[in-house]
C-alpha cells in the first residue's frame, strides 16, 4: 500500500467512526495532501490552513502559546483544524449535534496514524 493510499484509507476510516462529513490532511501552508470530501478539496484545505495559521500568530502574540486545535461552530456545523506533526494539519467538518468529545478523540487518533504513516513512508 502507498503512502497516499494509507492516508486515504485512514480519512475513510475517520468518517466511518464519525459524524464527520468533510476532511483533509493538508500542508501547513495549504497544500491538499489527501481529502474524502465532495466539495472543493482544494479550497478547503487553502482555507483551512489559513485560519488555522492565524490563530497559531494570534494565540503565539497574546502569549498563550501555539493552540491544540482551532473550532469554528455554526448552525450547520463544525470546522475542526488540528496540528497533524510538525508539518500537517487535519481538518475535519462535522454536523452541528455531534459529540465533540467523541470526535475530538478520533480525530487525535486519527492524527497518531497519519504521523506513523508518514513517519515511515
Amino acid at each position: 500500500m502507498t503512502t497516499m493510499d494509507a492516508l486515504d484509507k485512514t480519512l475513510s476510516d475517520l468518517h466511518n467512526k464519525t459524524a464527520i462529513e468533510v476532511s483533509a490532511i493538508v500542508s501547513r501552508n495549504g497544500v491538499l495532501i489527501a481529502a474524502n470530501a465532495p466539495t472543493d478539496a482544494k479550497t478547503f484545505a487553502a482555507m483551512a490552513a489559513t485560519m488555522h495559521g492565524a490563530a497559531e500568530i494570534t494565540s503565539e502574540g497574546l502569549g498563550q502559546g501555539v493552540p491544540d486545535r482551532m473550532i469554528v461552530e455554526s448552525r450547520y456545523g463544525r470546522l475542526i483544524v488540528m496540528g497533524a506533526g510538525k508539518k500537517m494539519l487535519l481538518a475535519a467538518m462535522t454536523e452541528p449535534d455531534t459529540n465533540l468529545g467523541m470526535v475530538l478523540a478520533e480525530l487525535g487518533k486519527t492524527i497518531e496514524e497519519i504521523v506513523a504513516i508518514v513517519e515511515h513512508s
